[in-house]
């Protein structure tokens, strides 16, 4: 069904905003600060950080917002599309949505993007989050991401010291295989004339391909992003997985995570291609 559609477009674009929350949440608090002290000019840091934060997901928010009311035209809900424009505005401030956080006082005590939080309150009537298969997938998904970003910790714990792709990624998809048994024996079809190329992990369940790089010098890290940007086109021919991670260990913070994600943006990778940076224990 065409609404069915539209809610899983709605989940994909929760999933890559919420991505984004925590940091954009710190972010808006450290602006929140600096505006408190304003004893000199704003860092560099606060500057970069909304090119790297608040513009991607200003330009998630929007998508959010004219899918929301797309799917409530789709389901004839004239009463609820109204309540909507209301609660989020004609026309959407979409700084606005990217901008304004607060502080869970009642729960964790962390800051959070209040757009979220009210929009996932005003979709819940609408079963986005259905327990349909396509739903599980992005629960399975929130989970692997959690495990990407987690795999300094995981290497620290498991007591191994890698200094290769190899060793980092053997180490997490032990983990993986746990909690995926699709992972355990995969297989692809990412064939081409000159070459195959194959994927450090694959799960299939989640139709997603992952893959480690490991950098103990800028230099490296530098070259191994543009290795992964060539080898984008690789990765086509294969139905069965259309989201992939590249995971960049590092073995010092040589960016900082701004930086990386400034760098990823500029590169200018497909909307299914998602970089993470790990600075390794």
């Amino acid at each position: 069904m065409k609404a069915d559609r539209i809610r899983m477009q709605i989940l994909e674009l929760l999933s890559q905003a919420e991505a984004y929350e925590g940091r954009l949440a710190y972010h808006q608090l450290g602006w929140a600060e600096w505006d408190a002290a304003r004893n000199d000019a704003p860092p560099d840091w606060l500057i970069e950080g909304d090119d790297a934060l608040v513009k991607p997901f200003e330009s998630l928010a929007e998508r959010l917002y004219l899918s929301t009311i797309r799917l409530l035209e789709t389901e004839a809900l004239p009463v609820y599309l109204r309540q909507f424009l209301a609660r989020f505005g004609e026309p959407f401030n979409t700084n606005q949505a990217a901008t304004v956080y607060d502080i869970d006082v009642l729960g964790n005590g962390e800051p959070y993007i209040v757009f979220l939080a009210q929009l996932r309150e005003f979709l819940a009537p609408l079963d986005v989050a259905n327990r349909s298969s396509h739903y599980l997938r992005f629960t399975g998904i929130k989970y692997l991401e959690r495990v990407l970003n987690n795999t300094a910790s995981i290497i620290q714990k498991s007591g191994e010291n890698p200094t290769s792709e190899t060793g980092v990624y053997q180490v997490v998809r032990n983990v993986l295989e746990a909690f995926f048994p699709s992972a355990i024996s995969p297989k692809s079809n990412f064939l081409k004339t000159a070459q195959e190329y194959k994927p450090d992990i694959l799960i299939p369940e989640l139709s997603t391909a992952i893959e480690y790089k490991y950098a103990k010098d800028e230099a490296k890290l530098k070259a191994t992003i543009a290795q992964i940007s060539d080898d984008v086109k690789g990765y086509s021919g294969d139905v069965d997985y259309d989201l992939f991670y590249a995971v960049f260990y590092v073995t010092s913070d040589f960016w900082g995570k701004e930086k990386f994600d400034l760098i990823w943006k500029e590169k200018g990778f497909p909307e299914n291609w998602r970089g993470i940076y790990v600075v390794g224990n």
